[in-house]
């Protein structure tokens, strides 16, 4: 059996008994870095063989666990904070063993996505994104597909990269409502309430979680068909390279499709 069990994101006390239970009975416990995971697991008296399965590993360690899983061992999978697999390793394992029939079990636990969902008050829907890439053409990709949904948009944030994030988002996205919520279920755990366009002020030592508003649905966007959308821009001014460019980014689509409805008005 391969269990994927859920960890405390700040709090120890977070931890579930049904996760103690297992984590004290399986053969092996895989974890992204066990100089993190070891001395949580040693506060609860749980001493069992440990070994790392990160981003950098995974594919060259799957193999030999589910070798370890098709001879009958159980095996625990646990991420340095949280679900397992979400924004953390643990896809490709989870994927290979269920291709081959192997059991999989899941322990809930504490997860910063929802638990920060919670705390901002969102009870009508939300994307995750997680982390954004440090590259802006997949961050572009990440991203654009989300831009006028009506949803809010959750990301995880390094405190490094804080700033860097948050411009980024205002570049795409404009001037939203950001709810930025720091070291969930720890000591100094803070919900600050600003706008994209304003940043963030506060102190930047810790984790974070990022709740950007969805797209109002009075947007221009979904009033008007594209080729109304592209007109409109042009009758303000914009050059036509500019207006593509700005209907593209606000429908979520790639500019040659709006580039294609561009020579409508060309032949017009």
């Amino acid at each position: 059996m391969l269990y994927l069990v859920g960890t405390p994101i700040g709090n120890l006390g977070d931890i579930t008994l049904r996760a103690l239970e297992v984590l004290k009975s399986v053969d092996l416990i895989i974890c992204e870095d066990t100089r993190h995971s070891a001395p949580f697991l040693h506060n609860y008296d749980i001493h069992k063989p440990l070994t790392s399965y990160h981003k950098y590993n995974e594919k060259e360690e799957t193999p030999k666990l589910i070798e370890m899983l098709k001879k009958g061992k159980n095996i625990a999978l646990i991420s340095d904070a949280g679900m397992p697999c979400i924004s953390d390793p643990g896809g490709i394992l989870v994927n290979e063993a269920r291709a081959l029939g192997i059991d999989i079990s899941v322990v809930p636990g504490p997860t910063a996505v929802a638990s920060a969902v919670s705390l901002a008050g969102i009870s009508n829907g939300f994307v995750f994104i997680g982390f954004l890439s440090d590259k802006n053409k997949l961050a572009d990709e990440q991203i654009t597909p989300f831009i006028n949904v009506p949803l809010s948009l959750v990301f995880y944030c390094a405190m490094h990269d804080l700033d860097k994030t948050i411009n980024y988002l205002y570049q795409k996205l404009g001037d939203r409502r950001l709810t930025v919520i720091k070291e969930l279920t720890k000591l100094h755990e803070t919900v600050f309430v600003t706008t994209l366009k304003e940043g963030f002020s506060g102190d930047d030592r810790g984790e974070f979680v990022l709740i950007v508003d969805g797209k109002e649905s009075t947007s221009i966007s979904v009033q008007l068909t594209p080729l109304e959308h592209l007109k409109s821009y042009m009758d303000m001014g914009l050059s036509k390279k500019e207006a593509i460019k700005k209907v593209a980014d606000e429908r979520g689509v790639k500019k040659d499709e709006i580039y294609k409805i561009a020579l409508e008005i060309d032949k017009k």
